[in-house]
């Protein structure tokens, strides 16, 4: 069975535009996020995965990768809406798709 991958996961134009998404790929997305925060690589770079609930027309099931912090989830999304912060890329030694293909196997 095929499973969405980093791209799908990170774009609104991810999961065929939102189309094909499924109950499976939000229970992914939740693990992934947790397993991404677990990770010594993302703690070390002082990043934090965080889910985003897209609104709108196009894909609605989003990781955003932001600057760490002790504030909750929400106010990090508020920052980064407010363009106070901004999204940031994954550490280059993170193996992400195996990371994707994890989360979709538990």
């Amino acid at each position: 069975m095929t499973h969405g991958s980093w791209k799908d996961f990170t774009s609104k134009w991810g999961f065929n535009e939102g189309a094909s998404l499924e109950g499976r790929d939000f229970e992914a997305r939740s693990k992934l996020v947790e397993m991404l925060n677990g990770n010594p690589t993302m703690r070390l770079s002082e990043l934090r995965a965080v889910e985003y609930d897209r609104p709108g027309l196009h894909n609605c099931c989003i990781i955003v990768v932001l600057p760490n912090s002790q504030k909750p989830d929400k106010e990090l999304l508020q920052l980064w809406f407010n363009q106070e912060i901004s999204e940031q890329e994954l550490p280059d030694d993170l193996d992400i798709d195996e990371l994707v293909a994890a989360a979709y196997e538990e």
